[in-house]
């Protein structure tokens, strides 16, 4: 029995990068660079994807969107996919795909070295891509943090927490004009990849979540999404305590879970500030984390990048997954629709099969 009426994943990654051969001479180039002291490939993964070419996995996505009877995805760029390709998905398949933007085009110019980054570049960038009605969001984290150009030391792209959301707010000043475009930011760490607190791809809100109760006081009238819920990926709930306390203090503030186990979803929906109105399935499709069974550990699995065994190679599955974890959660249908799509149909103005199919929220 399909799991829900009307279910869209809001975090899948149609692109894929072609790593293999890059990420083994690079490994191989630092492993001599250190005179032998062994490099781990998920560092020289994390810091050449920024500069790759992705390539369209659009086929297995659809093919998996059949197997888990996936009704639409949002699609999100990240670590050097790009916003054009995205978009010429969009426009093949209509009515199974909606994208957000992240200023790729910018980002790789700063990778680079044609253009220097700076706040004022990047909200420029995703002006420009959101005038064109093409995209529903800015994400997957808003580019907020500096670019710098291949090689350059990251620690010169260091910013405060005063910084950051000061750069996130200019981005917000962006979105405001455009009617029902979300605004997107990350939590938790995916624990191969090597990033840093205040400096890197991420920074410091994806580790303090709290920030972003600057941003939803601020912009009340900007829908918030956070990544993940706090946690990508690893067992702690460090992040995802905070992610319930932002979002149970703003009505514009919602929390992506298709990384959740199921007991996780117990506290927020009972939460009367949060509830499944506040709740939006998501998973990361498309990435390469692989899911860690422990059968009688807390949780019994999980989404993590296994640091020993080096990055997958095969396709995870995070539908089978991220669905079965859902469902075990006792709650009415009619509230589990609306986090497997109801919300989402909303936030995004999703043409679904029929109105009224889902109950009203006093978010509505």
């Amino acid at each position: 029995m399909k799991a829900g009426r009307f279910i869209v994943d809001t975090h899948v990654h149609a692109q894929r990068h072609a790593a293999g051969k890059k990420v083994r001479d690079s490994v191989a180039a630092a492993n001599e660079d250190n005179k032998g002291v062994k490099v781990n490939p998920w560092r020289q993964l994390g810091a050449n994807m920024p500069a790759m070419e992705t390539y369209d996995n659009s086929e297995r996505l659809l093919w998996d969107m059949g197997n888990y009877d996936i009704d639409m995805c949002v699609l999100l760029p990240a670590f050097g996919m790009s916003d054009a390709l995205n978009a010429e998905l969009v426009e093949r398949h209509p009515d199974r795909f909606v994208a957000e933007c992240g200023a790729t085009d910018y980002r790789k110019a700063c990778i680079a070295g044609e253009v220097e980054w700076s706040i004022k570049g990047a909200c420029e960038a995703l002006d420009k891509l959101l005038a064109t009605g093409t995209y529903r969001g800015v994400g997957e984290a808003a580019p907020y943090m500096p670019v710098l150009p291949d090689g350059a030391d990251p620690r010169e792209g260091m910013v405060s927490s005063d910084e950051a959301v000061r750069n996130m707010m200019a981005m917000c000043d962006v979105v405001k004009q455009y009617d029902g475009v979300i605004f997107r930011t990350h939590s938790g760490c995916a624990m191969g990849y090597e990033l840093g607190y205040h400096f890197g791809s991420l920074g410091p809100t994806n580790y303090n979540i709290l920030l972003v109760h600057d941003l939803a006081t601020a912009y009340p009238e900007v829908p918030i999404v956070i990544n993940h819920g706090g946690i990508q990926a690893h067992w702690s709930e460090i992040f995802y305590d905070q992610c319930l306390q932002v979002a149970a203090a703003h009505d514009n503030v919602y929390l992506e879970t298709g990384l959740w186990w199921s007991e996780l979803y117990d506290k927020a929906v009972a939460d009367p500030n949060i509830g499944p109105e506040k709740l939006i399935f998501g998973t990361d499709w498309g990435a390469s984390i692989g899911c860690h069974s422990q059968p009688f550990g807390q949780p019994s699995s999980y989404f993590v990048q296994d640091r020993r065994s080096g990055p997958i190679r095969h396709q995870a599955d995070y539908w089978g997954w991220g669905l079965r974890e859902l469902t075990r959660v006792r709650m009415a249908q009619d509230d589990m629709n609306l986090i497997l799509g109801g919300n989402a149909a909303r936030l995004y103005k999703l043409q679904t099969p029929f109105s009224r199919i889902f109950r009203p929220t006093y978010l509505d």
